[in-house]
């Protein structure tokens, strides 16, 4: 049976293949995002960052994280490293906002690496039901 491929499919396909290829040369920290009857949230797990080393902020209604990790520095002497696998790296990443987002509603936490992002909803405006007079 032939495989069904539409654009969509292709389209995934690549955003993997150039995460994936990117990856090794810059971290890149991955999200959940989920919504609710309120309003959305964004958790983005940044290990090895400090509070301090984390930039969040809204410009046209694009959701903005920055995130720059110090090296350790412990003493002065030039470390001879054996093995280095990690290395210091920084990173943005950007969301556009729903529609129904309220930008001015923006809340972020830091706990355990896990940076919580809430954006609320805009207040629902309830139709107005105007009566109108038969002559």
């Amino acid at each position: 049976m032939a495989k069904d491929i539409t654009t969509k499919s292709i389209a995934k396909d690549m955003d993997r293949f150039f995460n994936s290829f990117f990856a090794a040369d810059r971290k890149i920290p991955s999200v959940n995002i989920s919504e609710t009857d309120t309003g959305y949230e964004i958790k983005a797990a940044l290990a090895g960052y400090d509070e301090d080393s984390i930039s969040l902020y809204v410009e046209d209604h694009v959701l903005h994280i920055k995130g720059e990790e110090k090296e350790e520095k412990k003493d002065n002497k030039e470390r001879k490293y054996i093995v280095r696998e990690r290395s210091v790296t920084s990173f943005e990443r950007s969301f556009t906002l729903p529609e129904d987002a309220d930008e001015t509603k923006v809340e972020a936490s830091f706990r355990k690496g896990i940076l919580s992002v809430k954006v609320a909803k805009m207040a629902k405006e309830e139709p107005k039901k105007i009566e109108v007079k038969i002559n």
